[in-house]
């Protein structure tokens, strides 16, 4: 990890006045028990713009949570849809939406739906980070690498190669897209 970068500080920092960011958090935590983590590009944008200064494009919230409750519970001004793995989503009316995936939907290359999981098979480096939001902390080596290094860089071919597919682009232009997006360097795949 890199030790001279407080990122959990420094994504704290990028949402601190993100009234969104508080009202999901408190949204999905009313619908959970157990451990909750934030995944996706709403942690490593946030952590990109406060590191250094880069405004990304906007991301919505993708929670990965422990034990969801038996009835979600969407508030008066959210509806509920589904998102294209079958898991809860929240939309708000404004256009907001929030993932809900449960834990246990996660497979990755036959491994065990775990967290560490999760984090070794997202498809980009940059993917491999995620908040912990019970413990408030920024979790992921990979990715926190990889944010440090300003590098885009494929993280498990395999599961790059799908989420290509679901894109329909081309893996090396979805690499260099995630990394103009951020400004960091791409690392194509030799294909």
């Amino acid at each position: 990890m890199v030790a001279s970068v407080d990122v959990t500080a420094l994504f704290i920092e990028g949402t601190q006045d993100n009234p969104d960011f508080h009202e999901v958090v408190e949204i999905i935590r009313s619908n959970t028990t157990g451990n909750v983590w934030l995944i996706g590009g709403f942690v490593f944008r946030s952590i990109v713009r406060a590191w250094y200064g880069k405004e990304g494009a906007k991301a919505d919230f993708d929670f990965l949570v422990e034990n969801p409750a038996s009835t979600i519970v969407f508030p008066n001004s959210w509806e509920k849809n589904t998102n294209s793995y079958g898991n809860p989503k929240f939309v708000r009316r404004d256009g907001l939406e929030v993932d809900f995936v449960p834990l246990h939907t996660v497979r990755r290359q036959g491994l065990p739906a775990t967290i560490e999981s999760f984090l070794k098979g997202t498809p980009l480096t940059v993917q491999s980070i995620m908040y912990n939001v019970e413990r408030q902390q920024i979790e992921g080596p990979i990715g926190i690498r990889a944010l440090h290094d300003k590098i885009v860089r494929v993280n498990d071919l395999e599961e790059a190669r799908d989420y290509a597919l679901r894109k329909w682009k081309a893996l090396n232009a979805i690499i260099k897209e995630k990394a103009e997006a951020l400004g960091f360097m791409p690392v194509f795949v030799d294909l």
